[in-house]
């Protein structure tokens, strides 16, 4: 069905019994589309693309600056804490473990909860860095075995099946971990089992643990031998609780039994738990 159609393009007036749609062919034929319109065009559609892009990226980093805790940019202002722990906040992936972990560390120094620092299984080093360098003054202890080499893994589903897992700490060994810190003296490496390297100091105080076992008889082993060491108002930070790793989930509630405290959940990645002793 034909429609009588009048427009203006190009500087012509149309006006003929076409249907509605008019084709690309139609319009070079008439010399209504030049090469210098089509240039302009694309340069108009590129500096919006451009403008777009850029609003976008602004938009970004102002939401990004209005999640960030107060009492962080606070700090940041006034210098309060080393330049690497900016670059660890703005490195680090899971931005809530991040600022969990600094806020109970800005906690221990304000109420002076003494205590040495820890952490059992390094992985890839990022927790350790955090907590170096949020209080640098404290002996900080790293657990692992340090090996370089990724660990096939047999671990048990909610089902009660068998299924393989790949940890890979990305080639760390007690090397690359101790050129991360500089060599500094406070940070100390115990490479080995973890019984092994536990039974060396049974007369030590902490102020902060951080378990990343992964498995059962890790995390137990871990928290039986530092909740009777941990100062009172210390925390012990325990990963992987509400992720696909049964065992921790099965050691946390065994251990729960035996004590007084129950577990504060955090709103990270991999699902952490938090465990404070109760002050006497």
């Amino acid at each position: 069905m034909l429609k009588q159609t009048s427009f203006l393009f190009g500087g012509k007036n149309i006006h003929r019994n076409k249907p509605v749609y008019l084709t690309i062919s139609y319009f070079y034929q008439h010399q209504t589309l030049r090469p210098m319109n089509i240039l302009t065009l694309v340069n108009l559609i590129i500096i919006n693309i451009l403008i777009l892009l850029g609003l976008s990226y602004f938009w970004s980093f102002y939401t990004y600056k209005l999640f960030k805790p107060w009492m962080w940019l606070e700090n940041r202002k006034q210098k309060d804490f080393p330049k690497e722990l900016t670059k660890l906040e703005r490195k680090m992936k899971d931005k809530n473990l991040f600022y969990s972990i600094w806020f109970i560390l800005k906690n221990i120094d304000q109420h002076n909860i003494e205590g040495k620092l820890a952490e059992v299984g390094v992985y890839k080093g990022e927790t350790a860095l955090i907590l170096h360098h949020a209080l640098p003054n404290r002996e900080l202890l790293l657990f692992d075995d340090f090996s370089g080499t990724p660990k096939q893994v047999e671990r048990e589903d909610c089902e009660g099946n068998m299924q393989t897992d790949i940890i890979n700490s990305d080639g760390l060994t007690e090397e690359k971990m101790q050129a991360l810190v500089n060599n500094h003296p406070k940070v100390i490496i115990k490479a080995g089992e973890y019984k092994t390297t536990f039974a060396t100091l049974e007369q030590e105080e902490f102020a902060f643990v951080s378990i990343d076992g992964n498995f059962y008889e890790n995390t137990k082993t871990a928290l039986e031998f530092f909740y009777p060491r941990l100062a009172q108002g210390g925390s012990l930070l325990i990963h992987d609780y509400n992720h696909k790793w049964e065992g921790v989930q099965n050691a946390v509630h065994e251990f729960l039994q035996a004590i007084p405290e129950n577990f504060t959940p955090l709103p990270d990645m991999y699902g952490s738990i938090v465990i404070t002793k109760n002050k006497l």
